[in-house]
């Protein structure tokens, strides 16, 4: 899939490559570059903020290496457990902390985005650890 066409050099062997195509047979891609198919292949984009510097994505699957607590392909979202908040023009991954006798189901989940916790009825507060006006004793 990626080489022009299938002529190489009599001498060398080395077939002619795509564009972010490499190898004696272009059968591998460059690095940042993933998924060699019949188009060539596809750039990664690693989100700088995210992504561990000095790494190179994965050649077939496009997996950048994130940093910790960060997840997604691209290494441009929290992983799970933990939520976003922006940082100047870049952005940390803090740990949901919801409280496990506040939240549906236990749940140590929180929203990705926003970092509330799915709280039971009657329980309040971004990690669901506090009661509601009118009612005490938060327990599982």
């Amino acid at each position: 899939h990626g080489s022009v066409n299938q002529f190489c050099n009599p001498l060398t062997g080395q077939c002619s490559c795509k564009e972010q195509v490499k190898g004696l047979h272009c059968d591998t891609c460059m690095e940042n570059f993933y998924g060699l198919d019949v188009t060539g292949c596809k750039a990664c984009e690693c989100n700088v903020a995210g992504s561990l510097s000095g790494t190179v994505c994965d050649a077939k699957t496009g997996q950048c290496v994130c940093k910790p607590n960060v997840g997604g392909r691209q290494c441009d979202e929290c992983a799970d457990g933990y939520h976003r908040v922006r940082q100047n023009a870049s952005f940390v991954c803090l740990p949901c902390n919801c409280d496990k006798a506040g939240t549906v189901n236990s749940s140590v989940l929180c929203d990705k985005s926003t970092g509330q916790c799915p709280c039971k009825a009657g329980v309040t507060g971004l990690q669901c650890s506090q009661c509601v006006l009118h009612t005490y004793n938060l327990s599982i």
